[in-house]
């Protein structure tokens, strides 16, 4: 079936949603104890609201000035680079939040330009222990190379902020040397883990796994 406008309904509920998401004040104080609040998340935290609010705002349904109120939230306090940083958690993902932002305009470049310092420098150093990896014959972990926070999300801001980049070409360049044969296989998938698809040891999965899903497996490449 195809669908040719959007269903009054959702956008209804949209609207709904987005409003009670307007404010970051009002929003974390409703958050359940225990809840995801980190503001450089896009799976928990300020982050992931702002592209809410601005995908609103690129197709006419939400105003900037709630999409810098939630950016600025995001930025508040130390950003992080760190080992474990990520598309969704860190200077990454809030670089991929306020590109998306800019878009074609000239907003926040300034502040872009020092998130992709620390995306670059990050992806970087993500790329050399891989490739160490893969030259030890050792198998991947997830994290590695996924989406969530593997060299595969980190690839997908770079392929969208700057596909000329070098950056680019070089994480591009190592997902397809994921996908060739290790001497060490025995006709395993280059890509299969030692552990459960939860990313941990299991007994239910005592060989590990080769994860095919978009997520966490190789079938974002």
């Amino acid at each position: 079936m195809t669908v040719d406008r959007p269903i009054p309904q959702a956008l209804a509920l949209a609207d709904t949603l987005a409003e009670e998401l307007s404010d970051p004040r009002t929003a974390w104080n409703a958050a359940p104890p225990g809840g995801r609040t980190w503001p450089q998340s896009l799976a928990g935290g300020a982050a992931g609201i702002a592209l809410l609010h601005i995908e609103r705002a690129h197709c006419g349904r939400g105003d900037w000035d709630t999409v810098h109120t939630w950016l600025t939230a995001a930025a508040a306090g130390d950003l992080t680079a760190a080992a474990n940083a990520s598309l969704y958690m860190g200077a990454p993902a809030l670089a991929f939040a306020m590109n998306a932002a800019a878009g074609d305009s000239g907003r926040y470049q300034r502040a872009l330009k020092k998130l992709d310092d620390a995306t670059i420098t990050v992806t970087r150093r993500r790329l050399t222990q891989a490739h160490t990896r893969i030259d030890s014959g050792e198998a991947p972990a997830m994290k590695e190379f996924d989406v969530i926070r593997g060299l595969a999300g980190l690839g997908a801001y770079h392929l969208k902020r700057h596909p000329d980049h070098p950056i680019t070409a070089d994480v591009l360049a190592y997902l397809v040397r994921l996908t060739e044969p290790r001497p060490q296989e025995h006709g395993l998938p280059p890509w299969w883990t030692g552990v459960a698809p939860n990313g941990e040891v299991s007994p239910d999965y005592p060989g590990g796994h080769g994860n095919f899903g978009m997520a966490h497996g190789i079938a974002v490449i």
